[in-house]
């Protein structure tokens, strides 16, 4: 149904198309749907009253003005009630007197004078009753012409009278056409429900329309900044639409580093700003510490502070009494953009004693001790209240002091890998400093230990934006940090070959030595180009006092495979003393787990990568990495459902702060999932995205992941296709990993498209680069190769080369790898008419391809059991096709299968040996078998024939 609009006796439909006048809120379809019926049966005289209920900046006024638009578009009246807080008895109703009045149309002049004259009446004898009636009586009078909207926003501010008389009228409107329509946050003495109102809440916006929001209203935010908005926000639409009201341009387009915390904007200030001033300057004061402490914040952390500022816990019942922080042991800030409000709307002098109480309490819990005899000692400044005088001349020495204070907390913060702490504490101690040379030198600090701490895009806008002019003496060191920066968030691989070359010869900058991270990301890239030139410039530039797991995992990325040995010792060693150093940093082990993934050693990688991610913390710099070396660990152990989530969990979490080189690692794996399992619509989308950035980035190993993904797409066609002709013919395989990965597929293909000599050359290729030698993994690939070119030309020694790479295909990682060769050997010994054997292969291929869900292969081994006569497991016979035996048919089967000759089975039964041959050449084409030596096969198989 639609609000209908009334004209004299003449009904009017409004229209279904949402009026130009009203803007449609976002994410409130349930509360728009209840408003527009409550329209309608107003329309049709049945008024009712609805509040609106949702915290400040929930949109109650939003939704307020679109209502009174859609009713104003459909010909309705409306009519506003506004509250004046502290006004005298119906302040608030005389709002409506002059709209009442104004009221056009043939009623009488002394119904709509009879409101203002019931409030001067009150005014002399207290008559509350009458203005209640009067209200109720002018109002429904009103509605005879048109449909009446009352408003009332901020019903928690009406006087008393006011309320008491809405709530008369809001009680009696069943049988008019008057709709009363309010808002209210619940701080109220009295509830719109305890008034005899439907309540509507208003909850926080889903993530879908607070992103939606977000976007319409500042549609040019960059992706990290939009992160961080509705990180703060978490869907209220006012923090929404105000927080990138308060950042410049830069801020905005993610040139400069974002506020710490997120500034307010002037609607935040109008809306909750009141809220934090009226409290008492010891509540603004703690609130201003409270703003700086991490998530993680334990309650002595707190109270240390509450003492250090001159104030106890119980400074805060205020706040909470006011809904704006909780304490459960710990106080809390209700939301987050609480803590943006508390620390922009406390003054300046109150923001810097709040940073000194954080920095020596960072200090002491990282066990640099505070600038007085201890926590318990002397505070950092005496208590004092909000109207502290500005500072004077003195004050500048009390900054020099407070940045230097700061410096040494970053210093600490960055041995302690507390890397938030760190960059607060350098940015800050930057933000202080009187020159802009030692302003450069803190924020490259800052950028430093961003970068450390898995914050790329936040390390490139300290180095990177308006009034950031590096001094040369930090010059070469931002070049630095923007390098590593640059690798994970715009990967370009000749800038970052330059830019990380260069960064190698850069000193430690305050506190946060980049050169380690610069030196692995460096020997990456010879993985990522299949040049070996970056891997050695990054070993060259080693000091002799590097750490062992970086020197391993650079030598790894190096020369892996003719350096296997080498690097196996000496990883065991490292990785024995760091897992069983508690001490031992989370990104020397991912270092560690890294070497070990290059050298094909997948057990230990597993391990070690587990003990790094359960020693992380707070430390994330490792993480990208991690996650990007889990996908190929899940991808090579056939866990593609894990694979699957994995990704998925990652592309959501990490959102826009997330790199893009790990993304598109993340998104390769899940490609060559795609291409193993035939899902070839989801694996061309991939490919196509992958196969893109691989071009314009210059990464040859993500265009290999994506040919090697169509060799195997190509290889489960309906038609068998060649595959694998445009793979480079010089590809190394000691450089590059999927070259060695897909070794024989390529060689599949090369045999399926007709050409043996391309097989035969890859084939010498990898066992010239000693690829039997490097691990369990790639010798069954080089010999499987191997046996494939040796079925292809007939060789007499096929079987014996297929059984050796059986004997290589004992490990249980790898499972496709595994589940290939039997198919491929299955499918030999079918046709050199084995069925026995082809059978027990195809079986074990068709299984394991069920398991990884790898459906067209799977396929394949069925049509290739089906060839032999036999059924893949599980699958039942049909009688039609193999009907049941006879009980004397049964009994020579059991005989011929426990190894009778034909005249001993006619001995024991008594009849002929010809008589014998005839049942078993009968029964033979009925279990699916040629030959006596598949009886027992058959036997265990089962099967309705038997």
């Amino acid at each position: 149904m639609r609000p209908f609009a009334f004209t004299g006796n003449t009904v009017r439909p409004a229209r279904e198309d949402p009026p130009r006048t009203a803007v449609r809120p976002l994410g409130r379809d349930r509360v728009l749907t209840a408003v527009r019926t409550a329209l309608t049966e107003t329309g049709d005289r049945h008024g009712t009253a609805l509040a609106l209920h949702g915290e400040s900046g929930s949109g109650k006024s939003t939704l307020l003005r679109w209502a009174a638009d859609t009713a104003a578009d459909a010909g309705g009246q409306v009519v506003r009630v506004a509250p004046r807080p502290g006004g005298a008895a119906y302040s608030a109703l005389r709002s409506l007197t002059a709209p009442l009045l104004a009221v056009p149309g043939a009623r009488s002049a002394d119904v709509r004078a009879a409101l203002p004259d019931a409030l001067l009446r009150h005014a002399a004898d207290g008559d509350e009753t009458a203005v209640c009636s009067t209200l109720w009586r002018t109002l429904a009078a009103m509605a005879e012409r048109r449909p009446v909207l009352v408003c009332v926003d901020d019903w928690q501010l009406l006087d008393p009278a006011s309320r008491g008389a809405l709530a008369f009228l809001a009680r009696r409107l069943d049988g008019t056409r008057v709709l009363l329509l309010a808002a209210s946050d619940g701080q109220g003495a009295v509830s719109p429900a305890e008034d005899g109102m439907t309540v509507l809440p208003l909850p926080d916006l889903a993530e879908e329309a607070a992103r939606g929001l977000l976007s319409e209203r500042h549609p040019r935010l960059s992706a990290e900044v939009l992160t961080a908005v509705l990180t703060v926000a978490e869907g209220n639409p006012r923090a929404l639409v105000d927080l990138p009201t308060a950042l410049t341009p830069e801020q905005r387009a993610g040139r400069a580093p974002l506020p710490d915390p997120l500034l307010p904007g002037a609607a935040l200030e109008r809306c909750l700003g009141r809220r934090f001033r009226a409290l008492p300057d010891s509540t603004r004061v703690l609130l201003a510490a409270l703003a700086l402490l991490e998530d993680d914040a334990e309650p002595g952390d707190v109270a240390w502070l509450a003492g250090a500022l001159g104030h106890d816990l119980d400074a805060f019942a205020p706040a909470e009494e006011a809904g704006l922080v909780s304490s459960d042991r710990t106080p809390r800030f209700v939301r987050r953009v609480h803590r943006c409000l508390a620390h922009a709307t406390a003054p300046a002098a109150v923001r810097r004693r709040a940073s000194r109480a954080w920095a020596e309490l960072a200090l002491t819990r990282l066990g640099g001790g505070p600038s007085g005899t201890g926590p318990a000692g002397p505070r950092p400044d005496g208590p004092t209240g909000l109207d502290e005088a500005p500072p004077d001349a003195g004050e500048a020495g009390a900054h020099h002091e407070h940045a230097a204070r700061l410096e040494v907390l970053g210093h600490a913060a960055a041995a302690g890998r507390r890397w938030s702490t760190a960059v607060r504490a350098f940015r800050q101690a930057g933000d202080l400093s009187p020159t802009s040379w030692e302003r450069s030198r803190l924020h490259t600090a800052a950028a430093s230990a961003a970068l450390c701490g898995g914050r790329p895009r936040l390390a490139l806008a300290l180095t990177w934006g308006p009034g950031v002019r590096p001094a040369p003496t930090t010059a070469h060191a931002v070049r630095a940090v923007r390098a590593g920066a640059l690798f994970d968030v715009d990967f370009h691989a000749e800038e970052s070959f330059r830019g990380l070359s260069a960064a190698l010869g850069a000193g430690p900058v305050a506190g946060a030595d980049a050169r380690d991270s610069a030196a692995f990301q460096l020997s990456a890239l010879t993985s990522l180009t299949h040049d070996p030139a970056p891997a050695k410039a990054a070993l060259d530039a080693l000091p002799a006092d590097a750490a062992d797991a970086l020197r391993i995992a650079v030598t790894a990325r190096l020369n892996p495979v003719s350096r296997a040995k080498e690097i196996r010792e000496r990883l065991a060693t490292a990785a024995e003393r760091a897992l069983r150093t508690p001490g031992a940093g989370p990104r020397e082990l991912t270092w560690l787990a890294d070497a070990a993934w290059q050298v094909d050693d997948l057990a230990s990688s597993g391990r070690l990568l587990a003990a790094a991610l359960h020693r992380s913390g707070t430390e994330r710099g490792h993480l990208p990495h991690c996650w990007e070396l889990r996908a190929e660990l899940l991808t090579a152990a056939g866990r593609w459902e894990e694979l699957r989530d994995l990704v998925a969990r990652r592309l959501t979490e990490g959102g826009a702060e997330a790199p893009e080189r790990h993304v598109v690692a993340l998104k390769s794996q899940l490609l060559l999932v795609c291409a193993y399992q035939g899902r070839r619509e989801e694996a061309r989308e991939l490919a196509r995205e992958v196969r893109q950035w691989a071009r314009d980035r210059g990464s040859a190993h993500h265009s290999g992941l994506a040919r090697y993904a169509a060799l195997l797409l190509a290889q489960t066609g309906d038609a068998e296709p060649a595959g694998g002709a445009d793979w480079p013919a010089d590809a190394d395989p000691c450089l590059d990993a999927v070259t060695r990965q897909a070794h024989a597929v390529l060689v599949r293909g090369a045999l399926l498209r007709g050409d043996p000599a391309a097989a035969r050359a890859r084939q010498t290729r990898a066992q010239r680069a000693g690829l039997t030698r490097f691990s369990d993994g790639t010798t069954l690939l080089v010999r499987h190769g191997r046996a494939l070119l040796a079925a292809y030309t007939d060789e007499a020694d096929t079987d014996e080369l297929f059984g050796l790479a059986e004997d290589a295909a004992t490990a249980p990682a790898r499972p496709f790898d595994r589940a290939l060769l039997a198919l491929d050997h299955g499918r030999w010994l079918r046709r050199r008419r084995h069925p026995a054997a082809a059978r027990a292969r195809l079986r074990t291929a068709y299984e394991t391809f069920g398991r990884l869900g790898a459906a067209p292969w799977q396929d394949r081994a069925r049509t290739e059991l089906r060839a032999i006569g036999a059924l893949p497991p599980g699958t039942a016979r049909t009688t039609t096709a193999s009907p049941a035996l006879s009980a004397h048919e049964r009994r020579i089967v059991h005989l011929a299968a426990s190894g009778l000759s034909n005249r001993e089975i006619a001995e024991r039964l008594l009849v002929s040996p010809r008589t014998v041959a005839s049942h078993l050449y009968k029964v033979f084409p009925r279990l699916g078998i040629s030959s006596r030596r598949e009886l027992q096969d058959a036997l265990l198989g089962g099967g309705e024939a038997l």
